[in-house]
């Protein structure tokens, strides 16, 4: 009992899911640990602060897995959903970056050289004054030992 060859419209549908796009998210995350990471972080060491060895890389690459999940969601929109919120979380990742490399490269070095007049306080100039118990106490008598020395405005 054949029943004649089958047309289109009576060929069962078979719909494939779509797969979920998770470089979408992973990108802008990336870019955002890697640039928020230099300034809680790693700025507190010189090696690091003057360039940002371990930042860059790890935003560049944060920004190119954005890219290509980007490119994926508008290349195969059948397979990869994320069109709306890849484009958003993309314009994230490329805004984050630029402010990143931009600081990095340009901010970072507007700030002003040292004058002869702020060179010579990076030492402080010998001096005495009273302790809580009103004894006189000088700068010299801590000589070859690491120093901290805060003032406060006001009494109390």
């Amino acid at each position: 009992m054949s029943e004649g060859p089958q047309t289109l419209e009576s060929s069962p549908v078979i719909k494939t899911q779509k797969r979920r796009n998770h470089a979408l998210w992973l990108g802008p995350l990336i870019v955002f640990v890697g640039a928020v990471s230099y300034f809680t972080f790693f700025a507190q060491f010189p090696a690091l602060r003057d360039f940002p060895w371990i930042n860059l890389p790890i935003v560049i690459a944060g920004f190119a897995l954005s890219f290509t999940a980007v490119k994926r969601a508008f290349s195969q929109p059948d397979i990869y959903r994320g069109k709306i919120s890849g484009s958003l979380a993309f314009v994230f990742s490329t805004l984050l970056s630029g402010l990143f490399v931009g600081y990095i490269s340009y901010l970072s070095y507007q700030l002003p050289e040292p004058t002869p007049i702020t060179q010579n306080l990076a030492v402080a100039p010998e001096f005495t004054l009273a302790d809580q118990n009103d004894q006189p106490i000088s700068l010299s008598d801590f000589h070859g030992k690491k120093l901290i020395i805060t003032f406060y405005r006001g009494h109390w």
